[in-house]
């Protein structure tokens, strides 16, 4: 595997840098024609060689420049330009002097008097580095702004697709028949025993599905939202459970706070699922907050019959915050407890 993994890196570095070649000789072969009025001249291979070192160059600094910028963050578009306008000083200085270097180079091995080097330098050299600068520049910026447009393209489409699987997953969960037969069935012996209360169970029964139709096609939901609707879904499941399963939330939500929808309901799903419950050992889930977190924890208790377990839905819900928030889920385990960490968006 790791041998299978080394000559994918490799030809995925050669095939970027054969790209940066292919790059460098077309930029070439525009710079001799609008400078020397033909595509290729006796100078050619003297450009190309900077050039191609200077796209190397410039490439990886274009990634160092922009690699942490998150889009979430409220001065994305200021730190964007202001990091653009970086780059490109950078840039016109290493692209300066690799020129004044290369121009040295080439005037030594053409004259011997040092004396004319500066006059030479701005009357011959500086229009034509000017131009290319100029143009250099126009390619540049359009390239950055169509690998932006294209990235955020591919986030948004990502993001669909993500949206998809997960309203898809938690329909499937909370409309399947073990579901709605124990729901049911316990809102049935409700009636006849109880109708004040079970008034009270069809209103959260409502709610829980109304909370899924409204807010699954949204992106983040208020915190506050998001805990009425895991407190009403916990509500129906004690219902069936009693005292084998307890919730505690120890969060106060602040204004502003937001979650993606439906994220904590999983994972308090996902414990009672997984795990075995009974009176004398009844599983116990918190939910609570550490600094920009939601986390939420469960006793392990394994089943006597183990589940088979995909993670698909961690493995979403993570992917999804990733895109939202820029942030993924974090899931640690030990002998006693499993614990998530969902982060939020603070107003």
């Amino acid at each position: 595997m790791n041998k299978e993994r080394i000559k994918k890196k490799l030809k995925s570095k050669i095939l970027w840098h054969l790209k940066i070649i292919l790059g460098a000789l077309v930029i070439s072969v525009i710079f001799s024609f609008v400078l020397k009025g033909t595509f290729f001249h006796q100078d050619f291979l003297s450009m190309l060689i900077p050039t191609f070192l200077q796209l190397e160059i410039f490439i990886w600094l274009g990634m160092k420049f922009f690699e942490n910028l998150k889009a979430s963050d409220p001065t994305f578009k200021k730190q964007i330009v202001l990091r653009l306008l970086f780059f490109y000083t950078t840039v016109l200085v290493i692209a300066g002097s690799v020129y004044l270097i290369v121009f040295a180079i080439n005037y030594v091995s053409k004259n011997d008097d040092w004396h004319n080097f500066i006059p030479d330098l701005f009357n011959i050299e500086i229009k034509g580095f000017a131009i290319g600068t100029i143009i250099g520049f126009t390619i540049g910026a359009l390239f950055f702004f169509y690998m932006q447009w294209d990235d955020a393209l591919k986030r948004e489409q990502k993001l669909k697709e993500e949206k998809l699987i997960s309203q898809y997953q938690t329909l499937k969960s909370q409309v399947n028949p073990h579901f709605l037969f124990n729901t049911l069935n316990t809102l049935s012996t409700l009636v006849y025993k109880s109708p004040e209360v079970s008034e009270q169970f069809i209103q959260k029964f409502a709610s829980i599905y109304r909370y899924i139709l409204d807010k699954n096609n949204e992106d983040l939901v208020t915190l506050e939202e998001e805990l009425k609707f895991v407190t009403d879904y916990f509500y129906l499941q004690k219902f069936r459970d009693e005292e084998k399963i307890e919730l505690e939330v120890n969060v106060v939500p602040q204004k502003g706070d937001q979650i993606l929808p439906v994220s904590i309901q999983l994972l308090v799903e996902n414990a009672l699922k997984h795990n075995a419950a009974t009176r004398k050992q009844p599983l116990l889930i918190s939910i609570g907050i550490e600094e920009d977190y939601i986390v939420v924890k469960n006793s392990i208790q394994q089943k006597s019959k183990l589940e088979e377990s995909s993670k698909t839905g961690l493995k979403n819900l993570s992917e999804r915050c990733r895109l939202v928030l820029n942030r993924e889920i974090e899931v640690t385990q030990d002998q006693k407890e499993f614990i998530v960490k969902v982060p939020i968006k603070r107003g």
